[in-house]
């Protein structure tokens, strides 16, 4: 029981928590207000998977909110100057995600350069790159077949298309939690985060992994700044700001420590949700929008704080 409780307590949590939400408050119930909830929890959502395949390899990426400006600032540029159909526009904004991963894990691998600089790095030239190519001004795009997948698409009968950037979400996460439970590629990514020198001797190729799991990461905050662009139908240059803390903050609460080996792709979506539940509920209720940060913060170091705990007692970490 204990260990299954430990396994599943996002969930447990998560649940719980919109529990006692639904009954302090009646709009939080609604049907409209949840269908918001989840459609704001996508982008975080699959940024926050990405970023679990860094951490789980003990490393991490700065770069995510930054990136996926970026993304969406390419695919928006490409719809509406360029003129290239939606497909291409999607295509171009999650392979400059890509690339951009790519570029991190290049820079950590093969450069020797710590992942927390080489990430900081990429995240101030990935904010310059849109700005340049935003013209420092938001880039608005008035085709609306792009509008479907981030779900602001207008239905015929009312409402709108909400579901699919949620159906997206779910996959991803259900295609990763696979990924890393049952491919070879997979338990590499586990073993790095558990003892990197043990990895390399029992033969993985460790550069190589790390590389792909920067790449995957970019890939996935690509696809997240062109769903975050669909949504708004506005490439901005200036979005996703902050997004790293909430990607960053979803995989701790979902379980994941930031010393690698240990997460999960639907415990880093569930910690996603947690977060923008929170942030919803403080919206009815009318809080201060700046105590939202506090309380995540808060949440985040104490999480940490628990995780190595938890490792001392068990004697896997200990003090310098």
């Amino acid at each position: 029981m204990k260990r299954f409780l430990a396994r599943h307590s996002p969930l447990i949590i998560l649940a719980g928590l919109c529990l006692a939400m639904a009954v302090v408050s009646q709009d939080f119930r609604r049907l409209n207000n949840l269908q918001d909830v989840g459609g704001r929890t996508c982008v975080t959502g699959i940024i926050a998977v990405g970023e679990l395949l860094v951490i789980l390899t003990a490393g991490i990426d700065l770069s995510v909110g930054s990136v996926a400006a970026l993304a969406g600032v390419i695919a928006a540029k490409a719809m509406t100057d360029w003129g290239l159909p939606v497909p291409v526009g999607v295509l171009l904004g999650i392979l400059a995600g890509l690339f951009c991963g790519t570029i991190n894990g290049l820079l950590v691998t093969k450069g020797r350069i710590p992942p927390f600089i080489a990430t900081l790095g990429t995240m101030m030239a990935a904010r310059g790159a849109a700005l340049l190519i935003a013209k420092s001004c938001p880039i608005v795009v008035l085709v609306k077949s792009f509008q479907w997948l981030g779900g602001s698409k207008v239905l015929e009968g009312g409402g709108t298309a909400w579901w699919v950037p949620v159906l997206l979400a779910v996959s991803i996460t259900i295609f990763f939690s696979v990924m890393l439970t049952f491919t070879g590629f997979g338990r590499s990514i586990y073993a790095l985060g558990g003892n990197l020198q043990a990895a390399r001797l029992s033969g993985i190729p460790v550069d190589r992994v790390r590389t792909g799991a920067y790449a995957l990461c970019g890939m996935l905050v690509g696809v997240g700044g062109v769903v975050l662009a669909s949504r708004t139908s506005i490439g901005n240059p200036t979005g996703a700001e902050m997004m790293e803390l909430d990607a960053i903050a979803g995989c701790v609460i979902g379980g994941a420590s930031l010393m690698g080996g240990e997460g999960g792709a639907a415990a880093a979506l569930a910690g996603a949700l947690i977060i923008m539940v929170l942030r919803n509920f403080c919206n009815l209720m009318n809080f201060d929008t700046n105590w939202q940060q506090v309380y995540v913060g808060v949440l985040v170091v104490l999480l940490v704080f628990y995780d190595n705990y938890r490792k001392r007692k068990a004697g896997l970490l200990k003090d310098l």
